[in-house]
């Protein structure tokens, strides 16, 4: 298990390193917000944009909380997402991808009930959408994104998410 724990700790420095002469670096940042399935919750979040390994992989990490269900979800999620062509006159991209994920598990009522937090890794699958474009010298919100997530392992099923960037 401490391998494992080693290796989710590493990759993240291991991308970043191997990708330090492409355009690393916090390009947007964002709130997201959205359900669950299985456990059935309301998830809440951030993202950031932390740039590209190349003109079609950006790293995307973020973090939610879930909250519902008898129990307290917190997801530390690590994807890199592989980005579509524009369409719809260049208004819409669509992208996939997956990553690597922390999940910090509390049961706050049912079975499980008392014992402590529980840290267990995860793998993702992602898909989504996002449009709008950004306005030069202007602090107004310039991209919106819909996106599902898969998850395998401890960790919800379905997640449909809204977000916003800044």
């Amino acid at each position: 298990m401490k391998k494992l724990w080693l290796a989710l700790a590493v990759l993240p420095l291991a991308l970043a390193a191997t990708a330090s002469s492409q355009d690393i670096g916090i390009r947007s940042y964002g709130l997201r917000g959205g359900i669950a399935a299985n456990p059935d919750q309301f998830a809440v979040g951030a993202h950031v944009d932390a740039g590209r390994l190349n003109d079609r992989i950006r790293l995307q990490p973020s973090a939610e909380l879930g909250l519902g269900n008898g129990l307290l979800l917190g997801s530390a999620n690590f994807d890199l997402h592989y980005l579509f062509g524009l369409v719809g006159g260049r208004r819409y991209r669509p992208y996939a991808g997956g990553g690597l994920g922390l999940n910090v598990i509390d049961v706050k009522n049912g079975f499980g009930q008392g014992t402590g937090f529980d840290l267990e890794p995860v793998l993702n699958l992602v898909g989504g959408l996002e449009w709008g474009a950004s306005r030069k010298g202007s602090r107004a919100l310039n991209r919106y994104l819909v996106e599902a997530r898969v998850g395998m392992g401890d960790t919800p099923e379905l997640k449909l998410v809204f977000g916003l960037n800044f």
